[in-house]
């Protein structure tokens, strides 16, 4: 087997990452950490927003952006193995941001209607506007067809009532999935809209209410969504009345591998053992017991577990590249990257001793500037975001070995 890139795709990844070393200014900040993409330590910075605005223009104006869209939207529609190749090289080199229009871009450019298309779609590529999540509910996470917050037609408009959380409602606008026929099967009766947060001054609309939810280390670090009486006009619809789910579902040929998780951990292992050969003598305990042959055989353990989702990944957008669709393989690789995550982050955490109870904004010096005990303590919930680990067991189960229900 052949695992190297095309020359073009290398030369990409080179000069990606040359771009990140020279235009991303990490400054006091931890925006890569194996969490992504669950809201990290700055939630809530307005200054970080801004750092992070002007850098996605910078990878506007390079043209990586979009170059993962289809060409009739203005895109370069790069294969998968070059979004992937451009993902990874990004991931490692610490971009917080890469490939931009999320999951919003490509459900507009299937079951959008026209207008929206070209409402949203270039203000979407220039990194103007970004829209939050509203899929998650109290009662509704992995059974997500079991949502309840209703949405009732009233002339031209859809007034909605009920609670979305696990997001992060800053933005301007919200992608939004809400019942309206509650005598149908749950998968059904499910509408998608678009949805303002915000007027033209900032402030969130009539009937919005948003409400920090702070982490086991006190950190404002997701958010809840309160709507009451809401008025949406029903032109917001993604899609038909009523079959929201299916357009909820849809997905274009992009990569899907999560290629990023297995970049960013190799990168902190490396870092970790730097750290260490750098401060060790200088700063004692907290530098970590780099020394001991147990502990190193154990990184190399952690590293190969590491390389051993790299190549999942790669599996998984290969398929895609060869127009399979990796249920399974997917599922693999969201279960292994959580367990594989909580493995590097527990293990480089209990290795600091009493230092890893330290958090950011200490004096000591710290793996990370701290951000790894932070994470360590946060890394487990990857076990549930997007899907919890039952569920992924589930889909290997029946899908990838036929085995009954």
């Amino acid at each position: 087997m052949d695992f190297q890139f095309t020359p073009s795709d290398q030369a990409l990844r080179d000069e990606a990452e040359a771009f990140v070393r020279r235009e991303w200014e990490p400054g006091h900040w931890d925006v890569v950490g194996s969490m992504a993409p669950l809201p990290n330590w700055h939630h809530a910075d307005e200054e970080l927003d801004e750092h992070l605005k002007a850098y996605r223009k910078k990878i506007v104006a390079r043209g990586w952006y979009t170059m993962h869209w289809p060409e009739e939207h203005g895109g370069k529609a790069i294969g998968i193995t070059t979004q992937l190749a451009y993902r990874e090289a990004m991931a490692y080199a610490g971009s917080p941001s890469d490939l931009g229009g999320g999951l919003v871009a490509p459900v507009l450019m299937v079951e959008g209607a026209e207008w929206m298309r070209k409402e949203f779609l270039p203000k979407i590529a220039n990194a103007d506007i970004e829209f939050s999540q509203g899929f998650s509910e109290p009662d509704a996470g992995s059974d997500l067809a079991g949502l309840k917050t209703r949405a009732e037609r009233d002339g031209d408009d859809y007034i909605i009532n009920g609670q979305k959380i696990w997001g992060t409602y800053r933005n301007d606008w919200i992608h939004i999935l809400v019942r309206t026929d509650p005598d149908a099967p749950k998968h059904r009766g499910i509408t998608y809209l678009l949805m303002p947060l915000k007027d033209e001054s900032g402030d969130y609309i009539p009937g919005v209410t948003v409400r920090g939810i702070n982490s086991a280390v006190g950190r404002h670090r997701w958010d809840e969504l309160f709507m009451e009486n809401v008025r949406v006009p029903s032109r917001y619809i993604i899609g038909e009345e009523n079959r929201g789910w299916y357009a909820a579902m849809t997905t274009l040929s992009f990569e899907r591998s999560g290629i990023q998780r297995p970049a960013r951990l190799t990168k902190l292992l490396e870092d970790y053992i730097e750290f260490n050969r750098t401060n060790a003598r200088r700063h004692g305990p907290s530098a970590g017991p780099l020394g001991s042959m147990t502990f190193k055989n154990r990184l190399a353990e952690l590293r190969i577990q590491v390389e051993t989702l790299r190549m999942l990944a790669y599996r998984v957008a290969w398929m895609q590249s060869q127009g399979m669709v990796p249920q399974r393989e997917s599922s693999m690789t969201k279960f292994l990257g959580d367990e594989t995550a909580k493995a590097v982050y527990h293990t480089l955490y209990s290795a600091l001793g009493e230092y890893g109870n330290l958090l950011p904004g200490n004096d000591i010096p710290l793996p990370e500037g701290g951000y790894l005990n932070a994470q360590a303590f946060m890394v487990g919930t990857m076990s549930v975001a997007g899907g919890t680990t039952e569920i992924q067991k589930g889909i290997i189960a029946q899908r990838g070995l036929g085995l009954p229900r």
